[in-house]
């Protein structure tokens, strides 16, 4: 098949991920690795899927379970696969291009697209526009993570195809719309993945002597900036812009971690609705201690009893499926197994920190692998990780590998300037 065909299957492929539907990415990400599937697959891109598979196989124990929900459990089943299909259809997508990098432009211009439709979109609906952030995300978007991605290759990778184009003006405008777009999604969780994954990327998140004075400093700024977080009394949480985005960073902590001061047992809605995430989590928790599972959790099909009936994405649901924390939600399917396998994926991708690095595309796919580390430490505690429908890490990871196992690069170094 021709390389637009390809090409065009990444872009697909990108599309589905942004329409954070679960079941449409897994279906294009399944259909793309099977389109463009090769028999021979890196060493270390097969580890990976075995290590995310050993996650399928715990959370399959209760398939013959008399009490199992089978919608549940295939709704679960899907979840976990999807990173696998993801990141067999980014390896084989990449694999198959001449120019390797083209997998890094279509990210890029992908990302520029969301962010112009982003814009328009707000353009045309000016006068309309809210004044407080809620409303703001309500209206036009909450997230856009292709967007995040493509900002974070723009700000690391230099040997981008797309920096070298003709159109040098086009492109810094383009630029400066995905600066702009990025900023306008108000989105606590992007803007801390760009920040740590460019330190990762350029090695300021390595153990040696020099990320850990950079952390020291980073740590520092941080305690600032929490200080002066806690004596900021907004106006109100739903006033103007400034005012609303503050509270929200002002509410992060509290929200997704902590329930001090808090009576759960009240069930008192305005006071958990600003600790849900923390509340999902303890509630999985007592539930696992429970039912004594803490080895395997209580697999695919189970559900957390949140105790009251609460209006969660369009519906009334008491029974959760899933959690926005992504370590309650592998803790309620797949227990301390899961957990222990999770990390260990983790520290695998971080491993490649200290991989040889002889070449300018194992460099780039390193350094990616390293930085997608952070993107899934900093989702799951918010969002479910690589589970979250419209999760990047896994198709950034695939491409990684692809790059990483390049022996030639030099080979079509006459398409660098493809755009």
């Amino acid at each position: 098949m021709g390389q637009w065909f390809y090409k065009l299957c990444l872009v697909v492929l990108i599309w589905s991920l942004q329409k954070a539907n679960v079941e449409l990415s897994f279906g294009v990400s399944l259909a793309v690795a099977i389109l463009c599937f090769r028999k021979n697959i890196s060493s270390s891109a097969a580890l990976l899927i075995i290590i995310l598979f050993g996650l399928v196989l715990i959370g399959s124990i209760t398939v013959f379970a008399p009490e199992n929900d089978y919608y549940f459990f295939t709704k679960d089943l899907v979840y976990f696969l999807r990173p696998i299909t993801v990141i067999a259809s980014g390896y084989f997508i990449t694999m198959r291009l001449e120019n390797k990098k083209s997998f890094l432009n279509i990210l890029v211009l992908m990302g520029f697209y969301f962010a112009f439709m982003h814009l328009f979109k707000m353009a045309v609906n000016f006068t309309i526009i809210p004044a407080d952030t809620t409303r703001i995300r309500t209206y036009f978007g909450r997230y856009n993570h292709v967007e995040s991605i493509a900002l974070i290759l723009i700000i690391c990778v230099k040997e981008l195809p797309m920096k070298k184009t003709r159109y040098k003006f086009f492109y810094q405008l383009m630029v400066a719309c995905l600066i702009v777009s990025f900023l306008f999604y108000f989105s606590r969780t992007m803007i801390l993945v760009v920040i740590s994954m460019s330190m990762a990327y350029y090695g300021y998140l390595k153990l040696n002597q020099k990320s850990a004075m950079v952390l020291a400093g980073m740590l520092i700024l941080g305690s600032i900036g929490i200080a002066i977080l806690s004596t900021y009394e907004p106006e109100k949480e739903n006033g103007v812009v400034v005012d609303s985005f503050f509270s929200k960073l002002k509410n992060s902590f509290d929200e997704s971690f902590s329930l001090k001061n808090v009576d759960v047992t009240s069930l008192d809605r305005r006071v958990l609705w600003k600790h849900w995430r923390a509340y999902e989590a303890h509630m999985v928790y007592g539930e696992v201690d429970k039912e004594k599972q803490w080895l395997t959790g209580q697999g695919f099909g189970s559900t957390v009893d949140i105790g009251f009936e609460a209006k969660l994405d369009g519906e009334m649901t008491q029974h959760l499926s899933l959690t926005h924390n992504g370590f309650a939600y592998l803790y309620l399917k797949t227990g301390i197994l899961g957990l222990v396998i999770y990390f260990l994926m983790v520290l695998y991708l971080y491993s490649f920190a200290y991989a040889p690095q002889e070449r300018k595309l194992q460099k780039i796919g390193n350094n990616l692998l390293v930085a997608c580390t952070f993107y899934i430490l900093i989702s799951s505690f918010v969002v479910t990780g690589i589970f979250k429908p419209y999760d990047m890490a896994t198709l950034v990871i695939g491409g990684a590998f692809a790059l990483k196992q390049m022996k030639l690069e030099n080979r079509n170094s006459r398409n660098e300037g493809d755009t």
